[in-house]
């Protein structure tokens, strides 16, 4: 039997390289080697154990994290028909049951089935040498897509999701809130959505000043100063029309309603693991306010991918960090003590 190296989070704070079979393939799945992985901050929330999910039971251990990934076809199922070995290939987040309406209809992120790749109901994730996914989860690299930038697809589909769901149009003024990677990615899609002008908060200089020269147009430290009396000064006196809300503050949510313009529209992808209290639910109302949650990148990778294939999105400036597989407890170690300087760490396999 064929043996593999995966990452293995034992419990909090605990990964354990182990020596594990390789997983088999069903007739419509697709054995893939990885070649690159991302890691993001919900995996380092579910390794310090502090994430909701790892609390309420929605992620049991021991696991195998990992839903940033980009690798190359090692095996195909029998009635597998557009992946063939050595393909480069992406995959989804989510693996759905493929046999409900849902599915069939090609909404998979909406199946009530649905496990997560690496997280929530876990699918065993991509921080280890091989993936199996089903093939309808699969995408292909286009040409001039490389390895790093096929990384980053998930996070960029969720990104451009979540500035479709916030209804950028072109001329629109837009405030993202967070300057993380999510938000970055959110500031320069936004961009590329035909937003004019393009806000963006954080409280980490790097960051910000990264953001200025990756589509957003003015930068916030809010550890400096009102974001709303910055919005209105720099926006002619005017409200946002949208705001993509990346940071999981509640403080910056609960001040987004004070500078979206009436019958704006919020999009929020962050986890904020709290209940809201104080929130004023009336401004929704009277403002005619749009709120809509984003888990997830609904059919977003396509046009991800042919923005990075046609060099409209590089990725490449929110590479902080590379780690060989191997050293994956150094890279989770990491995360906290280089946070000042982190966008994203990649593992090469």
């Amino acid at each position: 039997m064929k043996t593999m190296k995966a990452a293995r989070l034992l419990g909090p704070e605990n990964i354990k390289l182990e020596e594990l079979l390789r997983p088999k393939v069903g007739s419509k799945e697709v054995l893939c080697k990885v070649v690159r992985a991302g890691i993001c901050g919900t995996d380092y929330a579910i390794y310090t154990g502090e994430f909701s999910f790892v609390k309420n039971g929605g992620i049991k251990f021991p696991m195998t994290m990992g839903h940033e990934w980009a690798g190359t076809v090692a095996e195909v199922g029998s009635e597998v028909k557009y992946f063939q070995t050595g393909d480069r290939v992406v995959g989804d987040t989510c693996v759905s049951c493929g046999d409900c309406v849902k599915c069939l209809l090609g909404d998979y992120e909406n199946c009530e089935k649905v496990r997560a790749v690496g997280t929530i109901n876990t699918w065993d994730g991509a921080f280890a040498e091989y993936i199996v996914m089903p093939e309808r989860h699969l995408f292909h690299l286009p040409e001039k897509v490389g390895f790093d930038a096929g990384a980053f697809a998930e996070l960029a589909a969720t990104a451009l999701y979540a500035v479709k769901c916030a209804n950028v149009q072109i001329g629109d003024t837009v405030l993202i809130q967070g300057s993380g990677a999510l938000g970055l990615l959110a500031a320069k899609l936004s961009k590329l959505s035909g937003a004019s002008k393009v806000f963006i908060t954080g409280r980490k200089k790097t960051k910000l000043d990264l953001a200025l020269n990756f589509g957003a147009d003015i930068a916030i430290n809010t550890t400096e100063e009102s974001v709303a009396e910055t919005v209105l000064r720099n926006n002619g006196g005017k409200k946002v029309d949208r705001i993509v809300e990346t940071s999981g503050s509640i403080q910056l949510f609960k001040e987004s309603i004070d500078i979206i313009r009436a019958g704006g529209s919020i999009s929020t992808v962050a986890f904020y693991e709290k209940v809201i209290d104080g929130l004023e639910i009336d401004k929704f109302v009277f403002g005619n306010i749009n709120l809509r949650g984003v888990g997830g990148s609904h059919g977003m990778f396509q046009p991800v991918l042919e923005l990075m294939n046609s060099g409209m999105l590089d990725i490449n400036p929110l590479i902080s960090g590379r780690y060989d597989f191997k050293d994956i407890n150094q890279a989770f170690a990491d995360m906290k003590t280089k946070n000042e300087i982190r966008i994203k760490w990649l593992l090469n396999f």
